[in-house]
């Protein structure tokens, strides 16, 4: 019976490693991608542009922040912590329109800290001039000095997963869509032991 069981645990454990090795990854909009070896020089200038983002969110300056993006094919996709409900998803493709939102995250709040997983993983293309790229992220800020929010909070918390579609023109690697896969306020409260309010009319 013990030996009939390893067999079959066997021929279980080798059917799953077949069946994961043949799962393609798909990228942001579905589109199914071969996983191919990312060049050095590429991680190198995709890892910088993560850091100038996240430095210039950071600082709150917001020419450094902007910078990170082609302007032209712009995204940005949040579910807003809901995921499943579309109905409440915040979707635009204006440039314009995560400047003035991001200026507004950096009038409102002081010390703001991000911290994201790194490595990022990253999925190229064929071609070798887009690529998916997923990090995790928390992130955490104060509102200035003297003001709290209603019910009295004087901080904000997120937590979510980023996923970036890159594309890379003319040698430089930018960000053309940002889709933010927030954490609900529930399971942030959860898994960070009610740390800081989550206030999601002050992101976007």
């Amino acid at each position: 019976m013990f030996q009939i069981f390893i067999k079959i645990f066997g021929f279980i454990t080798l059917l799953t490693f077949f069946v994961a090795c043949s799962v393609e990854l798909d990228m942001v909009d579905e589109k199914p991608v071969e996983v191919q070896q990312v060049p050095p020089e590429d991680i190198l200038g995709i890892n910088d542009v993560l850091k100038r983002w996240q430095e210039g969110f950071e600082i709150g300056d917001i020419d450094t922040y902007i910078d990170t993006y082609w302007s032209e094919g712009f995204r940005y996709v949040s579910d807003m912590g809901t995921e499943g409900d579309k109905t409440d998803d915040l979707e635009f493709d204006d440039i314009r329109e995560e400047r003035d939102s991001a200026t507004k995250v950096f009038s409102q709040f002081q010390d703001i800290k991000i911290e994201l997983t790194m490595p990022p993983v990253i999925t190229i293309n064929d071609e070798y001039t887009q690529a998916e790229v997923r990090n995790h992220y928390q992130i955490q800020g104060y509102v200035a000095d003297g003001e709290a929010f209603e019910g009295e909070y004087t901080g904000w918390f997120a937590e979510g997963d980023n996923v970036y579609m890159f594309e890379k023109r003319d040698g430089e690697w930018r960000i053309t869509e940002w889709h933010d896969e927030a954490l609900h306020a529930e399971e942030i409260q959860i898994e960070n032991n009610q740390l800081l309010p989550i206030v999601w009319s002050t992101l976007k």
